[in-house]
Formats: C-alpha cells, sequence, structure tokens
C-alpha cells in the first residue's frame, strides 16, 4: 500500500497560514491588553482627582475661600501618591458677565424699548387703560418687569456672588509611551453662610 506524503510546497503554505493566523491572535491580544491598561490608567486618574479635589474642599472648609488666587502643583494625593501621575490645581475667582451686554451691532431701537422707565410706562397705562387684565399686562408687556428687577437687582448682587464663589480646577496628566494624557475637573466652591445660633434666634422671638 503506497502512503502519498506532503509535498514541501504545501508544508510552507501550512506553515504561512499559521504565521498569519497568530500574528493577527497576537495582535489583538496586544491592543486588548493595551486597551485595559489605558483603562486602569484613566480609573487610576479619576480617583487622584477625586482626591485632590477633596483636599481643596476640606481646606477650603477650614481656611475659608481664598481672598487670591492659589494654584500649585503636587501628585495628586498626599496620603497615597502615585508615581507617574501629577496633579496641577488652581483655585481662582469667578467674573459674573456684566447683565444685557450686547453685541456691537445692536440696534438702537432695541435700546430705547429695554429703557426702565419706559418699560413701567408702558406697563401703567395697559392696567390703567383697562384694555387687557392685570395678570395679561404684567405677563406681556409688563413682563419685562421681571427682567427689569433684575437689571436693577444684579448689579447689587453680582459682587457678592463673585466674592462667595470660587472656581477649583484640577488637571491630572500622565504618561503613556510618548504620548502625553490627561484631563480637567472643574467645581465651583460656595462659601458656607453660618447658621443662627440659639441666641440669636431667641432674641427675635423675644
Amino acid at each position: 500500500m503506497n502512503r502519498r506524503g506532503f509535498t514541501l510546497l504545501e508544508v510552507m503554505i501550512a506553515v504561512a497560514i499559521l504565521g498569519l493566523s497568530l500574528t493577527a491572535i497576537f495582535s489583538s491580544e496586544v491592543g486588548a491588553a493595551n486597551v485595559a491598561a489605558r483603562a486602569r490608567r484613566q480609573n487610576v486618574a479619576a480617583t487622584l482627582a477625586r482626591c485632590k479635589m477633596g483636599e481643596i474642599e476640606e481646606v477650603i472648609a477650614i481656611e475659608g475661600l481664598p481672598a487670591l488666587d492659589k494654584k500649585d502643583t503636587d501628585s495628586c494625593c498626599e496620603h497615597a501618591p502615585v508615581e507617574g501621575f501629577e496633579c496641577e490645581w488652581i483655585v481662582d475667582r469667578i467674573i459674573l458677565p456684566e447683565f444685557g451686554v450686547g453685541g456691537e451691532d445692536e440696534e438702537e431701537g432695541e435700546e430705547e424699548a429695554s429703557n426702565p422707565r419706559d418699560i413701567v410706562d408702558e406697563a401703567v397705562d395697559q392696567v390703567s387703560d383697562g384694555d387687557a387684565p392685570t395678570e395679561q399686562a404684567l405677563a406681556g408687556q409688563a413682563g419685562n418687569l421681571a427682567m427689569l428687577a433684575l437689571q436693577i437687582g444684579f448689579p447689587i448682587l453680582k459682587p457678592f456672588l463673585e466674592e462667595q464663589v470660587r472656581r477649583a480646577k484640577v488637571s491630572v496628566r500622565w504618561t503613556e509611551g510618548s504620548k502625553q494624557r490627561g484631563f480637567d475637573v472643574v467645581q465651583y466652591l460656595v462659601s458656607d453662610q453660618p447658621a443662627p445660633t440659639e441666641e440669636f434666634a431667641g432674641e427675635e422671638e423675644e
């Protein structure tokens, strides 16, 4: 009984197919490992950013809001630093935009219509003439009375709001190979207002 073996060409083709298959398998494994490693680093970075933000909140709770901007660069979490990660943080004042600031191409007619005296006079005329119920007048043209109140009150409240709010920004940075990776976390911190004491509350009742 004659047995026919594999030719050299068939063996070479089989080896080439096996090599291509193993290359694809190993490449996918390497890619999956890189993705998993990146996910772990991002998870560590998020934890460090949360830790740093907590430290900033703790310092502000003890010392109060800083009068001037504070910034620094450190190893993120003071009690659990991780090698390869760095945090750059800053606590700065906020600047609220001016209320009712329009574009340069705003028409003069629109500016005249937003005159507070004109708004009040027109609302009073609508109510006095009886053309529309008071509720409709207040909801219609006089609905601008709410805007008027905001225009009057906002400049007074603006310095107070800017004084009571700070913006805290934490930037976490790390290196992956030759690339620099990172992300920013921003949080607004509000000054804690002291609660009224029992003695003060008792004096008000009297």
